[in-house]
């Protein structure tokens, strides 16, 4: 089983905008983050990585995203805890 996140860094007039996780998160509770979340299994998976990472700027900050997001970076590691 696979688990796919994404993250979006976030810059406007040379400045940056960064979450800080709740303390009650399992994973980096309470730390600087970039915003982001888990990507929902849906049917038609074509830009899911893009609409994920919009839906999830605008829960978590109220943004929507207009032009659109660059892809940077993408990365792998175990999982070892139990889903």
């Amino acid at each position: 089983m696979f688990i796919v996140n994404v993250e979006g860094a976030i810059r406007k007039d040379g400045k940056w905008l960064i979450i800080e996780r709740s303390k009650q998160e399992e994973h980096a509770g309470g730390l600087l983050a970039l915003i982001g979340g888990k990507v929902d299994v849906e049917g038609n998976t074509k830009e899911i990585l893009e609409r994920t990472l919009a839906r999830e700027i605008f829960e978590e900050v109220g943004v929507k995203i207009k032009n659109g997001a660059k892809y940077v970076h993408n990365s792998s590691f175990p999982f070892l805890h139990k889903v």
